[in-house]
């Protein structure tokens, strides 16, 4: 036998012995299995999960003692230790995951784009679980987030108008100051900056991610405030997986959605897919109050309907390719009817599509995405002034694009990430009158860079550091304000019509942030950071209408930066969980609305100018106390300060020392939810403080008490029963000085599969 072939043969005998596997079945608190388990040893970069039965097999090529980490959502970590040491397999039976009662127990992914235990990171964090989401009475997403701390869902007219989702005391009415993601890809629309909450499927989301405070450095610009993260439901199992829910509401409101999503195959590489549909058609209510209607206010009734189709290819447990594709519709009416057959109306058509690869390489992971969304915003709006009619046709189409790349690598005690992101958004917008030959004209293109990198520094078993650094560049260019054939109608607008200038605009976003553990149940934290926001280019480009009355452009804006300081102590226990967190943040150039003390339509709209205020203070805390009195029994309760005060804006010095419009002073929640086989059941009491709609706060907001209630109970089989109601109270408030918030909201529904 030749020295090559005995070496190869002790090569094949040495791979015979040592490599071995480890194996076992992961069960859920009912002793039912878990499909779709994450099975990983960090120190071997071995990753598998489980399969449809539960059962995994992880593939060991040495001999070691070391640690099994599961996980899987809505579970607690679970660390198992085995060895290989005698050359055998390792069989660890049954392993039953305990669910996570409390937030802290959570694994989320927002705060450095990779899965991390909550506790775990020294940050203001808060996790809406898919439970909860089945619990709270919700039409729409983003209404998950009203009982969490920090957060104001700005949604006045329910499902009949617009969200502003606000963090802290820092976006007020600016909805670009937060960032929204799906699954970490940004869908915030450079026009405004904001974020169409409408179009997103409630049960296409398995969880919703909050980060409070501008310590997502690696975000960029937008994320001033903070980042939600919405996460999407993937398939764990071959086999299909359905929901669906239709219901029945006030002011004839009927709607439906549903979820089906599989796995081809059982194995760890296979194809899947997901597939979500939603429609909505409702008469809606009148929003303009009684003591001033008249026969031209009419219902903002609505229509819509969207899908979200995604089809990938997981090739193991670290990495898959994912293509993904959203349509949404959506025509809704204004509240006035003058000449035209349905009124003024708005409408939205939006299309979506992104492209995903994740992969682990050893200790390298990387993340890539390519996005492109087109959304056509068209509107009619008619009026009548001293017997004259006007019609106008609203038509604005806005592109947004990009690409994201992110890494992460783990060496020794650090975990470094680098990356960076490009986004480019552009609009082109007419405002064409129907009744003279008036054509008004808003276009431009708005690119922005983002590079980052930090690294999370295990100095010592209690001690963490994060470190960070963010560079945002923006590009604003092929601007311009025109006027066509304009008549006295649009005559006033003649003195900004024409080019605008190119701007450029960069900013650094650093972030500090240490952590002490006492214990693996208690910590504390301090965070250092800075976020960074250049104008939209809606504030840069366009005059016109919006909820607050009538804007001008201002292409003199400069970018608005924010300085945060914060700590926050965490502790839980086998039945509670207390969370607190203070900030104090200085806005430098923030820009806000200001009246410029003109009005139209004799003073029924204001017209108003978007100023760089000089100095803004805000600062905050935040109080989360949950108790769990059994596991189908919990408490959670909140509370939420939030300050703003207006330091120094040398054009308005009689603004000097107001608060922020559209920021209440201060939140409370308190939430009861009752978990059995057969019956779910929640009660949310929800408090808001008062709050001011003007910048000279003179509009004020007095507090408000809402109630709302849910109740599920399975009669078969997966078929579910569901009564809900918000704003139980009926508590109703003005919004603007012509119109009125929406008031009780009761549902019934049928279910399938929640």
């Amino acid at each position: 036998m030749s020295k090559i072939t005995f070496s190869i043969l002790l090569l094949l005998i040495g791979n015979l012995v040592i490599a071995q596997s480890v194996t076992g079945v992961i069960l859920n608190e009912n002793r039912e299995p878990l499909a779709g388990a994450n099975i990983v040893d960090r120190s071997q970069n071995a990753y598998t999960i489980s399969h449809t039965d539960g059962s995994f097999k992880l593939n060991i090529d040495t001999t070691i003692s070391s640690t099994l980490q599961l996980s899987y959502l809505g579970f607690k970590l679970k660390d198992l230790p085995y060895s290989t040491l005698h050359n055998k397999d390792v069989n660890l039976g049954e392993i039953q995951m305990e669910p996570a009662l409390f937030e802290t127990e959570e694994v989320s992914v927002v705060a450095n784009r990779i899965p991390q235990l909550v506790m775990s990171i020294p940050a203001d964090i808060s996790v809406v679980s898919q439970q909860q989401i089945q619990l709270i009475a919700s039409d729409k997403i983003d209404q998950n987030l009203k009982f969490t701390s920090g957060v104001f869902v700005d949604r006045a007219f329910g499902i009949f108008g617009k969200s502003v989702v606000g963090l802290r005391s820092v976006v007020s009415r600016e909805a670009g100051r937060q960032l929204t993601l799906v699954d970490g890809v940004p869908i915030n629309s450079a026009d405004n900056g904001g974020t169409n909450w409408n179009r997103l499927i409630e049960s296409d989301f398995q969880r919703i991610e909050v980060l409070k405070g501008p310590g997502a450095t690696i975000y960029g610009n937008n994320a001033m405030g903070g980042a939600v993260n919405l996460v999407l439901k993937r398939p764990t199992s071959n086999k299909v997986d359905v929901t669906a829910r239709t219901s029945y509401s006030t002011y004839n409101t009927l709607q439906a959605d549903f979820s089906i999503m599989q796995k081809l195959s059982d194995k760890e590489s296979s194809f899947y897919y997901t597939l979500a549909a939603k429609g909505l058609n409702s008469d809606g209510y009148i929003t303009a109050p009684d003591t001033i209607r008249d026969k031209t206010d009419t219902a903002v009734f609505l229509k819509e309907y969207g899908a979200n189709a995604r089809l990938g290819y997981m090739f193991d447990a670290k990495s898959h390719i994912e293509l993904e594709y959203n349509y949404y519709d959506e025509y809704r009416g204004q509240g006035t009817k003058i000449l035209l057959e349905d009124g003024a109306v708005s409408t939205y058509k939006t299309h979506f599509t992104k492209l995903n690869y994740t992969n682990v390489l050893g200790k390298l992971k990387m993340d890539f995405n390519l996005f492109y969304q087109i959304e056509h915003y068209g509107r009619d709006i008619e009026k009548m002034k001293k017997g004259n009619y006007t019609h106008i046709k609203v038509n604005s189409d806005r592109t947004d694009y990009g690409a994201l790349a992110m890494f992460h690598y783990e060496l020794e005690n650090h975990n470094f990430s680098f990356g960076g992101d490009f986004r480019s958004g552009e609009v082109y917008g007419v405002d064409e009158y129907q009744t003279s030959t008036d054509k008004v004209i808003n276009q431009g293109k708005l690119d922005v860079l983002n590079l980052s990198i930090g690294d999370e520094w295990q100095i010592s078993p209690k001690l963490k550091a994060i470190i960070g650094l963010n560079y945002a560049y923006g590009h604003f260019h092929n601007g311009a304000f025109l006027l066509e054939e304009s008549t006295n109608a649009t005559d006033f607008m003649k003195a900004n019509s024409g080019p605008l200038d190119t701007k450029i605009w960069s900013g650094l976003s650093p972030r500090l942030a240490l952590q002490y553990d006492f214990s693996k149940n208690m910590n504390i934290y301090s965070i250092y950071s800075q976020g960074f926001r250049a104008p939209s280019l809606d504030d840069i480009t366009r005059f016109g209408f919006i909820n607050i009355g009538y804007k001008e452009a201002n292409p003199n804006l400069t970018p608005e930066t924010l300085d945060n300081i914060e700590a926050g102590f965490r502790v839980h226990r086998k039945k509670w969980a207390l969370q607190t967190n203070m900030y104090f943040s200085q806005g430098n150039n923030f820009m806000n609305y200001v009246a410029t003390g003109d009005s139209l339509f004799g003073g029924r709209k204001l017209v108003y100018k978007k100023e760089n205020v000089t100095t803004v203070y805000l600062y905050g805390a935040e109080i989360n106390f949950d108790y769990a009195f059994t596991k189908s029994l919990r408490l959670n309760t909140n509370y939420t300060f939030n300050g703003s005060e207006i330091g120094q804006f040398d054009a308005r010095q009689d603004l000097e020392g107001k608060k922020l419009a559209y920021i209440p002073q201060d939140m409370a929640n308190i939430s009861i939810s009752y978990l059995h086989k057969k019956i779910k059941t929640s009660l949310n009491i929800h408090y808001q403080g008062k709050m001011y709609l003007d910048e000279v706060n003179t509009f004020e907001v007095n507090p408000l008490f809402s109630l709302d209630a849910s109740i599920t109970y399975e009669f078969y089989k997966k078929f579910s029963i569901r009564l809900s109601g918000q704003n139980l109270f009926d508590e109703q408030h003005m919004v603007s000085s012509d119109q009125i918030s929406l008031g009780r909201y009761l549902s019934v529904g049928l279910q399938y599969g929640l």
